[in-house]
């Protein structure tokens, strides 16, 4: 009975090792960027309450640092056409420019004749009371290859 077992057991190991070696060379081959917003037109007394951001040919893999004290909504549609929207819950935790460097995450879809497209908003305030919609067209957006170092 214990050889059927360590058999069984064998062949669930070799699925399983079969699976994550498949799985590893999908994700070896995949393209992922670093999303950056390199000149965000806000004064020196605004500060970035909220952005929505629609992402075409491509998921949303991470928000790196993810801003506490904010509400953060990821749509990665089956459809490789996803958004991300986020927004301040308390006013102390509004952010400043710097936060969009290398701010996000993107893995292309597996057509790599689709062009990856980005377009969005930040919202700032100065008062916390009157806001501000600073839009944003693939254009204002930079993006760089991310290579993973290490273990994840």
């Amino acid at each position: 009975m214990m050889n059927g077992l360590s058999g069984h057991h064998s062949n669930l190991c070799s699925t399983l090792a079969l699976f994550l070696g498949i799985a590893g060379i999908s994700a070896a081959h995949s393209q992922t960027y670093t999303v950056s917003i390199p000149s965000l037109d806000i004064n020196q007394n605004e500060r970035i309450v909220g952005f929505e951001i629609e992402v075409r040919s491509a998921r949303i893999a991470t928000l790196p640092n993810a801003p506490i004290g904010w509400n953060v909504k990821i749509d990665n549609d089956p459809s490789w056409n996803t958004s991300i929207n986020a927004s301040v819950e308390v006013g102390a935790a509004a952010l400043e420019g710097g936060f969009f460097k290398k701010f996000l995450r993107i893995e292309q879809s597996p057509d790599k004749k689709a062009r990856i497209e980005l377009q969005g908003d930040v919202i700032v305030t100065s008062d916390f009371i009157s806001q501000r919609k600073i839009k944003l067209r693939t254009t204002d957006f930079g993006l760089a290859h991310w290579v993973q170092i290490g273990p994840p």
